[in-house]
């Protein structure tokens, strides 16, 4: 596992990114080009779990409407919902940062 140091696994929250990235028909590249980052970047962030900035986190989530929730707090039950205008995983996102 790729855990960063407050224990945090991007690993598998960043293979969310390419699942979501292939349904919508989106290469890595022209995906690459909207936050202005490199695909290499972006390779790693999917397949490595290297850690995406905070800004760049909020962007890929709320793009691809990615609960985070399931990440976050794994051991716990949740049914899976869409972050509706990408406002449920930054309000997540918020209380995780507090």
């Amino acid at each position: 596992m790729s855990n960063n140091a407050n224990g945090f696994d991007f690993l598998e929250l960043g293979q969310a990114i390419p699942d979501a990235r292939e349904k919508q028909r989106i290469t890595r590249e022209e995906l690459a080009e909207e936050p202005d980052i490199s695909a290499r970047h972006l390779q790693s962030i999917e397949k490595e779990g290297q850690n995406p900035s905070f800004p760049l986190f909020i962007q890929l989530v709320t793009m691809f409407h990615i609960s985070i929730d399931q990440y976050i707090h794994p051991d716990t039950p949740t049914e899976k919902q869409p972050c509706v205008g990408g406002w449920m995983c930054f309000s997540t996102l918020l209380m995780m940062r507090n």
